[in-house]
């Protein structure tokens, strides 16, 4: 396992090598990336498996204002990307797939999957509006302590499952960040979200190939996000 000295998107071509190097062991690889740039990367670099690229839904936001604090002024990656959205007089930014991405990703025959977060969507709004936390909230933020690329990893997972992209019970390397590039990469078994803690053919975290050290969390209120 390669744990790296800080989290962000310095380590993304790093991944990129790890899941090259591990790609013998699955046929299928999903990537979590919200404009697309991880999942051309990590598309160009390997061949002869099925790749997709799960990004966010619809209606999702960096809010440039709530930046000042939170893990975009604390990953100096991050910052940079902040920094030059303020200069640009951007105060909110869509968190979409890039039109060239979509080109590139669909010439490089990977299939792209956005739908509803299995532990963000409804319980954000929850937590957001109504002040409420939920048992979601709680595994989500568990699975944070030891990246939040663990945590989209299995969320990729579980949406690539049930948008029928990916059987379920297969091995699958799955790869996210910490909100831009990536940083952590996991071996799973796939399933669909209905049956994750089905007894015996669950979902299962199989190997953790890499992640940052000591891993930084957005809060779970996460301002920056709308």
């Amino acid at each position: 396992m390669r744990v790296f000295e800080r989290p962000g998107p310095i380590n993304t071509n790093e991944i990129v090598n790890i899941v090259r190097e591990k790609s013998t062991l699955v046929k299928y690889i999903v990537v979590a990336s919200i404009t697309g740039d991880s999942a051309v990367k990590v598309a160009q670099n390997i061949t002869n498996k099925t790749i997709t690229c799960v990004t966010c839904p619809q209606g999702m936001y960096w809010e440039i204002d709530q930046m000042e604090k939170d893990i975009f002024n604390d990953i100096p990656e991050l910052k940079v990307i902040k920094d030059k959205w303020v200069q640009e007089g951007l105060h909110r930014v869509p968190m979409n797939i890039t039109d060239e991405n979509r080109v590139k990703l669909n010439q490089l025959n990977v299939t792209i999957v956005q739908g509803t977060i299995p532990f963000f969507g409804p319980s954000f709004s929850m937590r957001l509006h109504l002040h409420q936390v939920t048992s979601l909230d709680i595994i989500a933020k568990t699975l944070e302590l030891i990246s939040p690329g663990t945590l989209v990893c299995l969320e990729s997972v579980l949406m690539s499952t049930d948008a029928g992209v990916i059987p379920e019970g297969e091995l699958v390397l799955a790869c996210a960040g910490t909100e831009r590039g990536l940083d952590t990469a996991w071996i799973m078994r796939s399933c669909a979200s209905a049956n994750m803690f089905h007894p015996s053919k669950g979902f299962r975290f199989v190997e953790l190939l890499a992640k940052p050290g000591i891993a930084l969390q957005p809060d779970i209120n996460i301002e920056y996000l709308r």
